[in-house]
């Protein structure tokens, strides 16, 4: 039986005769029974111990704090298991600040719904994941360029002709409306991208081709940026478009060279007609001035003339007058006046034979002197 003990005595506890080493047994019994002693006793304490140290050791119960021969983990205790709490709580409740840079804007949702947008400044928000949040650059400018591949540059202009034109976008998020591109748009690049093209085809097939290469290419922008703006506004797709620039529009590469003369001539058109108003506004104002002054010299004549046909008729009217009071007086002295005019300027000298003159003075030479002197 299991208790037997195979020493020289028998029954269970060995009840025999002990042995040269004090009575025990040959060892094989669990209890190690001593046959006199107080040995045997010692020996039953300390398996009981073990048995409670390792019950200890398994459970991680209090004693040692750490198995023995090993490095388990550290018990805490109830403050550590409330500091550990206090330290998840706040790392929760840190999702819910939200710090939003100059030049950003910050859109809250609250289970996916949008609740409200953050200016750039400190904010506070529920934790996630009850509310969340999404940063959006509203202020950095943004480019698209339209018109890279042949498919896309490629147009038909109003007059059925082909023209190579590739632009480019500038657009930045909408700061009012940030959730708007968030919410309602998959992929807004490629949606501002489509429309801009498809803005750009319905404007170009509106337009002739020598609008579109030469002179009409500010018109073309302005009427892109409008409508583009008003398509982007029905798809509230929280996009500000800021300006749309042409870089190159220009007839396909296989008659290239024949639409580059056609501008030249367009060109040397131009230039003629810019030196022939030139020509213009340098004759026009001189043949002004000189119309001017003849007809200012009209009028100095015609004052003139006024003046001495009025200085004529008051001298009638006195010599009239003169007349009246005396009228042979008067006509003696008109014919004396009047012959003095007609013979002032002659070369012949009329002496009345009564005057007393001696006919060989020299006369003649004086008259002479005496007329250049007077002229």
């Amino acid at each position: 039986m299991p208790w037997d003990d195979k020493t020289k005595g028998s029954g269970p506890w060995g009840g025999g005769g002990g042995n040269d080493n004090g009575g025990n047994g040959d060892g094989n019994s669990p209890w190690k029974r001593p046959s006199g002693g107080s040995g045997g006793g010692k020996d039953l304490e300390d398996q009981m111990k073990r048995m409670q140290e390792r019950f200890r050791n398994r459970s991680g119960g209090g004693g040692g704090g750490r198995r023995r021969g090993g490095g388990g983990a550290p018990n805490f205790g109830p403050l550590g298991i409330f500091v550990l709490i206090g330290i998840g709580l706040v790392s929760w409740l840190l999702t819910g600040v939200v710090v939003v840079d100059e030049g950003s804007r910050a859109a809250v949702f609250r289970f996916g719904q949008w609740q409200t947008n953050f200016t750039p400044g400190l904010h506070f928000h529920l934790p996630a994941p009850i509310e969340s949040h999404e940063l959006m650059p509203s202020e950095k400018q943004q480019e698209t360029r339209i018109g890279q591949d042949n498919n896309e540059a490629l147009m038909l202009t109003g007059d059925e002709n082909i023209v190579d034109v590739r632009f480019r976008v500038f657009w930045y998020y909408d700061p009012t409306n940030p959730e708007r591109f968030i919410l309602n748009v998959d992929d807004g690049e490629e949606l501002l991208k489509a429309s801009a093209e498809s803005v750009m085809r319905e404007v170009v097939g509106k337009s002739k081709l020598n609008d579109v290469i030469t002179t009409g290419r500010g018109e073309i922008q302005s009427t892109v940026l409008r409508q583009l703006q008003a398509l982007l506004d029905d798809y509230q797709a929280g996009i500000r478009v800021q300006n749309v620039e042409i870089q190159e529009a220009a007839a396909p590469a296989q008659v290239r060279q024949a639409f580059i003369d056609v501008v030249n001539a367009g060109q040397d058109a131009e230039k003629a007609i810019q030196e022939a108003n030139k020509y213009a506004n340098d004759i026009i104002p001189r043949a002004e001035g000189q119309a001017q002054q003849v007809l200012q010299n009209a009028e100095a004549y015609r004052e003139q003339v006024i003046a001495n046909a009025t200085g004529e008729a008051s001298r009638f009217n006195a010599i009239l007058d003169e007349y009246r009071k005396a009228p042979q007086v008067t006509r003696e002295r008109m014919y004396l006046e009047t012959m003095e005019r007609v013979l002032g300027n002659t070369n012949k000298m009329v002496l009345d034979s009564n005057s007393g003159a001696v006919p060989y003075l020299p006369i003649d030479p004086n008259r002479s002197n005496s007329r250049q002197q007077g002229q």
